[in-house]
């Protein structure tokens, strides 16, 4: 047997199925030595913290799944009463005979569709969360998509008074999108120029083809964005001040929903009192 005396702090790492023959034919284990110097308080402070450290990085994933399995089961709660009182609003309005009655009809029935639509933004912030979101893209004249928004917001549009001008030529816009994806871009662009500015204000929604671009372009004559806000307006739970209402979720969304699409999203304001302009680039389709 072969024995190889070795320094302090060295220790042989065997090999069963290995061996080492000898000229005569003899054959002994092999073996490789490598250093394995004693471990310190240091490396034991080291190994405890990282320990640490993944055993917090799995907490904070469970409760990012608890998080999103509450906001589900809240989106799913909220929206059953909800139905049920639309249902009760729609039977009063076709059977109310006085105009007040139905006044008040149309005005809650609006609030409920605005119910609606945060827990619309509740349940897309979550599936942005966790990556959930998939587009289903098909060849798409925008002209559609930009008529489709336009109708979604009329209603509001007349209420507060507003002027909306919609411009888009005579030339499809053709684009590689997911048209609802996108109808839900415009028309959350639209409802906040709605909501931002004062009563009689003028909205703009232009769709435009470039030479590999097509730019679609929502603008008001409303309160305009403080520069500040500007650089964080689209971060999640973002507002454009303190005493403004909804989630801060929605142009959230809208980025994420553009950049799916290999696009991107500008705000532009000169400030307060002097309106806004937010602009989305999408690649145009390519020519068959």
């Amino acid at each position: 047997m072969l024995d190889y005396p070795r320094p302090t702090g060295v220790r042989p790492s065997r090999y069963p199925d290995s061996q080492l023959v000898l000229f005569d034919g003899s054959a002994v284990q092999a073996f490789v030595a490598r250093d394995a110097p004693a471990r310190g308080p240091t490396d034991r402070v080291e190994e405890a913290t990282a320990d640490r450290l993944v055993a917090a990085e799995r907490r904070l994933e469970a409760e990012r799944l608890r998080k999103q399995a509450f906001v589900s089961t809240l989106a799913h709660e909220l929206r059953q009463p909800l139905s049920t009182l639309l249902a009760g609003i729609e039977i009063l309005r076709r059977t109310a005979g006085s105009e007040s009655a139905s006044a008040a009809t149309a005005i809650m029935k609006r609030q409920i569709a605005q119910m609606n639509r945060l827990i619309e933004d509740i349940m897309d912030g979550a599936r942005w969360a966790c990556g959930k979101v998939t587009l289903r893209t098909r060849r798409v004249d925008l002209r559609d998509v930009i008529a489709e928004a336009a109708q979604d917001v009329a209603a509001a549009v007349a209420e507060r008074g507003h002027e909306l001008v919609v411009v888009t030529g005579c030339e499809p816009l053709w684009a590689d999108a997911d048209p609802q994806r996108l109808q839900q871009v415009l028309s959350n662009l639209l409802r906040n120029a709605v909501k931002y500015t004062d009563p009689g204000g003028r909205i703009s929604l232009v769709g435009h083809q470039g030479p590999a671009t097509i730019t679609l372009e929502v603008s008001d004559t409303g309160r305009g964005i403080e520069a500040d806000a500007l650089s964080h307006i689209f971060d999640l739970y973002s507002q454009a001040g303190a005493d403004e209402t909804g989630l801060g979720i929605g142009l959230s969304v809208v980025q994420e929903i553009v950049g799916l699409h290999k696009g991107w999203i500008e705000a532009r304001s000169d400030g307060p009192g002097k309106g806004s302009e937010f602009t989305v680039t999408l690649p145009a389709a390519a020519q068959a």
